[in-house]
């Protein structure tokens, strides 16, 4: 028995440490994926707030342009290089944050703003921050010109947006600047082919048949490579490649909306043509309520028979004070008997 405890032991250990290296290697290989998958959701998490709060701005100042007839040649021009000016400051963002050309990335057309400073648009490294600086410019210059009648409280909004959205962006900027950590990266992939050539061997040392082996050595291999090169593709999210974001698709629409703000109708307030017809209403409102009423006295009576306790009601009710209640329960039973009757007319004078 001794003898034989000594040859099953160190099957019982091999089998053991394969299960602990297994597991191991599994973590490592989900954890890397996990991670991947925070930065991909975060990627497009932090541009469509940039979007959405930009949009948000730049909505607003149109909303407060002025309608004096005077000034509505200034308005238009105040319109046209806002609009210009945030297109052009979203694609040099998804431009920057995607090491991608901006070919992919196209702006509403800059026909019209002066030649020069857009020559030296191109020419500086801080694009997105002197766009953003000439947007800011221009909107304080407006403000004290009249043409655009804002409250202090929503100008200074406006400001916060821009300063927001331009902070999500350089946000996102740090996914693709800040790569995966090295040495994490290649101790997974160390990993990961030592336990492709292993699995065959153990297998066999503590008896399982080749076949059996052959097959449950593909599956997980299979599994842990293929969730690994997952986390590869997915941790850079910003790019032209499949599993990419759709930062054009992205920079498209953002473009779609601001064309969308300049038009006149966008611009009007819907005027109301026919007075709406609101019995309908009413009268929906007035079935929910009938639907309700007569469930008011029963569920008051379940409230106030569970708080008195358990009492027999069902011969409190039918009987009268000459009953042969006892004299304890003879008040409680006419007490419910009148409960009964007032919450029934309050319920039908209600209704």
């Amino acid at each position: 028995d001794w003898a034989r405890s000594l040859e099953e032991e160190p099957t019982k250990f091999e089998v053991a440490a394969w299960g602990l290296v297994t597991y191991v290697i599994g973590f490592l290989v989900v954890f890397r994926a996990q991670h991947a998958y925070n930065r991909y959701w975060e990627g497009i998490t932090l541009v469509e707030r940039a979007c959405g709060v930009w949009l948000n701005g730049v909505s607003n100042l149109i909303a407060f342009c002025s309608t004096d007839p005077a000034k509505q040649a200034q308005v238009e021009e105040f319109q046209y290089v806002l609009s210009r000016l945030m297109s052009l400051l979203f694609c040099y963002c998804m431009s920057d944050i995607s090491n991608l050309d901006r070919s992919h990335f196209p702006h509403l057309d800059l026909s019209g703003i002066d030649p020069a400073c857009l020559e030296y648009l191109e020419a500086t490294s801080a694009k997105q921050n002197v766009a953003l600086q000439w947007m800011q410019r221009m909107i304080v210059e407006c403000n004290r010109s009249g043409v655009i009648d804002i409250a202090a409280p929503i100008l200074s909004r406006v400001f916060q947006e821009l300063s927001i959205g331009i902070v999500h962006l350089m946000d996102a900027k740090k996914i693709s600047v800040v790569p995966y950590p090295f040495g994490f990266a290649q101790i997974v992939w160390v990993m990961l082919v030592f336990f492709s050539l292993l699995p065959v061997p153990v297998m066999c040392a503590i008896g399982m048949s080749t076949q059996k082996a052959a097959g449950y050595t593909f599956l997980i291999v299979f599994v842990f490579w293929s969730v690994h090169h997952l986390a590869i593709q997915i941790e850079q999210p910003f790019g032209d490649a499949p599993n990419d974001l759709p930062l054009a698709q992205v920079n498209h629409r953002f473009n779609k909306v601001l064309v969308r703000l300049l038009e006149m109708t966008a611009q009007e307030t819907p005027n109301l043509l026919k007075k709406p017809d609101m019995s309908m209403r009413f009268m929906q409102r007035k079935s929910s309520l009938e639907q309700t009423l007569p469930q008011r006295p029963q569920t008051m009576m379940k409230k106030v028979r569970s708080l008195l306790g358990e009492m027999d009601f069902s011969r409190a009710e039918g009987v009268g004070p000459d009953s042969s209640l006892p004299s304890s329960r003879r008040g409680t039973a006419a007490s419910m008997s009148s409960l009964d009757s007032e919450i029934t007319r309050r319920s039908a004078s209600s209704a």
